[in-house]
């Protein structure tokens, strides 16, 4: 099984290797809103060291979000603003251990997902298929 796991482990690195930006927002974005909902899952098996610890790596793919924005626009300013919040509240949830609180921190990530997605499927043909991924 460990040849497997190894596998795996390369061909998720491979995929992150070959990556856009955008597409780089959007594995952080899927990885966040996976570590919230085994938060989530681990909460309500009274799993409270299991919860610390996807809540604890949701926390860190917030700091990555964070980290990755360019305030010199104002849409990142923005962003930052709402990851602040979201950094906040994955703090609280871990304090308090309410799985209730992790849903509509989810609702809020899925929407800022599906709309990374979308901006990405709209550009495909455009700056990033020609090669030009602001290098």
């Amino acid at each position: 099984m460990s040849a497997m796991t190894n596998s795996y482990q390369q061909y998720k690195k491979h995929n992150v290797m070959m990556a856009n930006p955008m597409e780089l927002v959007i594995m952080l974005y899927n990885g966040l809103i996976k570590k919230l909902r085994q938060a989530q899952i681990s909460i309500g098996g009274n799993e409270i060291e299991a919860a610390n610890a996807h809540l604890q790596n949701a926390q860190d793919i917030v700091m990555e979000l964070m980290m990755g924005l360019d305030l010199s626009y104002g849409i990142a300013q923005d962003l930052l603003k709402l990851y602040e919040f979201v950094h906040h509240q994955i703090a609280s949830i871990n304090a308090s251990k309410r799985a209730e609180d992790i849903e509509p921190l989810i609702g809020i990530l899925t929407s800022l997902r599906n709309a990374w997605e979308q901006v990405h499927n709209e550009n495909k043909g455009g700056l990033y298929a020609a090669g030009q991924d602001g290098e």
